[in-house]
């Protein structure tokens, strides 16, 4: 698994709800230092100073209040674009299609906009169904950017990290 994809995975996991198992968890520390690039290996772990310094219940409120009950920092990305209105409907097919052309089935309750299974679909798919997905979803990401920035969120490096890896990924994307 190429840089790039190591970290789509790494972000699909730490914008899940937050796990016990992250607190001063080696492999995912191992992981990190393995990365090439050093301002996103310090992002990674200023994240997680954040993680291992709060108490589980802070980062859970942390988390619903981020993500669940503020409908501009929504990790489900085509809300952020079309709201709760009919037109996320037929997005929903597109994203689902575009996971299917890949060779990729969704689970009956898996959101095809749900921004770590876009990212963790990116960490194993083929580099061309991996960049238009980014390409479709790309002005929802950088919304969601924008509101955790305007909220000081402790989610902010990873959203970060996101961005630059995606646009490097499609740069090298288009250089091969």
């Amino acid at each position: 698994m190429e840089d790039n994809q190591k970290i789509f995975k790494l972000i699909s996991i730490l914008l899940q709800y937050p796990q016990y198992d992250w607190k001063n968890n080696k492999e995912l520390m191992e992981e990190i230092s393995n990365l090439k690039n050093p301002k996103i290996k310090e992002r990674f772990l200023a994240f997680l100073s954040y993680v291992n310094s709060e108490e589980m219940d802070e980062l859970w409120k942390t988390y619903v209040n981020v993500f669940d009950f503020n409908e501009k920092t929504t990790l489900y990305l085509t809300y952020i674009i079309f709201g709760d209105n009919r037109e996320r409907g037929p997005a929903f097919v597109k994203l689902k299609q575009e996971f299917e052309d890949a060779g990729f089935i969704l689970e009956k309750d898996e959101l095809p906009d749900y921004l770590p299974l876009v990212l963790e679909f990116a960490s194993i798919a083929p580099r061309e169904n991996a960049s238009k997905l980014f390409k479709i979803h790309r002005k929802a990401i950088d919304l969601l950017h924008l509101e955790l920035k305007k909220c000081n969120s402790p989610y902010l490096d990873l959203l970060e990290i996101c961005i630059s890896t995606i646009d490097n990924y499609i740069k090298e994307s288009k250089a091969s």
